[in-house]
């Protein structure tokens, strides 16, 4: 017969594992709540003193860290108040849609209202590319690309400074700026034919290889006499590299495990020395059969204890180790999937987050 510490170390280091995954995955989470309810908070203290363009970055950022349908039509009402009539617009449409799915069918209403009484004050900016445009031609519009399927189709912005900027390989840029403010307006650029060219940012012709030859009628050093070094660049420095542990997952598995490991260490070892000879220990089925000492049982807790700690010490000195980032890498790698649990002024529940 199998003694009860042995028979469930399986589930406690089952149970261990899923601990230090929703210890590690749940700490950020609970920080990015709390920081978005503070956010929050003081956004709508600031709407209240009239103050929307301090309100409307808080607001921002409390949307980005923990997105909620709340939040989201405070936002709204925010760039409204600004005069950013076009986010405004977008960010009442997009509430909309969420406060359907959500089964609210107030706050929908309210805010395709809302929306509804935007539009007549939308600004409306066309781009247009010239026939036979190249292949490679790229469009900006404040520095973010406009896709080929809005060129020809006006396309709402705010009020304000807007630059239209065409590249293409080998050809001259475009460039144009133009202020929008009068609700309602209706504007078009029309990017002509670029121009052949050198591309923006040219690269620099290398320096004339070879010493200068010396001006004509200039004396020359005196034999023996000692000549000024010349200073050359001073070499930069190469930056450090930015740093991270290679995985808080698995440093805190190992943490919970190496701790749990040596808690079984040390109640085996006080079994052993509280048990005598021929005494048996008593569990919630009654007293082992006959055979099955106390030792036994403290065998287990030791074996189960160096069991843990063998793994995780391992594992919490591999994830705490420092790596340099990757940038490229750290762009593209998706996170493991982790449990959350997630409490906010909104909702408070058990995630997975992919």
């Amino acid at each position: 017969m199998t003694s009860l510490p042995v028979q469930h170390l399986g589930r406690l280091l089952a149970l261990a594992m899923f601990l230090a995954a929703l210890v590690g995955g749940s700490r950020d989470a609970w920080a990015d709540t709390a920081a978005a309810q503070a956010l929050f908070d003081a956004a709508r203290q600031l709407m209240a003193q009239g103050k929307h363009a301090d309100a409307c970055p808080k607001l921002e950022e409390s949307q980005r860290l923990d997105p909620g349908i709340g939040t989201q039509f405070n936002l709204a009402v925010c760039y409204e108040q600004i005069g950013r009539t076009a986010s405004a617009w977008s960010t009442f449409l997009e509430v909309a849609g969420a406060a359907k799915a959500a089964g609210q069918i107030e706050r929908e209403k309210v805010a395709r209202q809302r929306a509804t009484a935007l539009e007549p004050r939308l600004i409306r900016l066309t781009i247009t590319a010239p026939e036979g445009a190249p292949a490679d031609l790229q469009v900006k519009r404040d520095g973010a690309v406009v896709g080929r399927a809005q060129w020809g189709i006006p396309v709402p912005v705010d009020p304000g400074k807007h630059t239209i900027e065409a590249t293409a390989a080998g050809k001259a840029p475009f460039t144009k700026t133009l202020e929008l403010g009068r609700a309602g307006a209706a504007e078009t650029v029309a990017i002509p034919p670029l121009a052949a060219g050198a591309p923006a940012h040219a690269a620099a012709p290398p320096p004339a290889t070879g010493a200068t030859p010396p001006a004509t009628g200039a004396t020359p050093p005196a034999t023996g006499a000692a000549l000024a070094p010349v200073a050359g660049p001073v070499p930069t420095p190469p930056a450090r590299p930015q740093m991270r542990r290679r995985s808080k997952g698995m440093m805190v598995t190992g943490i919970v495990l190496t701790s749990l490991g040596t808690v079984a260490l040390i109640g085996g070892g006080l079994v052993f020395a509280s048990a005598g000879s021929g005494d048996t220990y008593e569990n919630e089925f009654g007293y082992l059969e006959e055979g099955e000492s106390a030792e036994d049982a403290g065998a287990a807790l030791v074996v189960g204890g160096l069991v843990l700690a063998g793994v995780g010490i391992p594992l919490a000195i591999i994830g705490g180790r420092q790596v340099p980032v990757d940038p490229e890498k750290k762009a593209a790698a998706a996170p493991a999937p982790s449990p959350e649990l997630v409490l906010g002024p909104r909702y408070a529940g058990l995630r997975w987050s992919m």
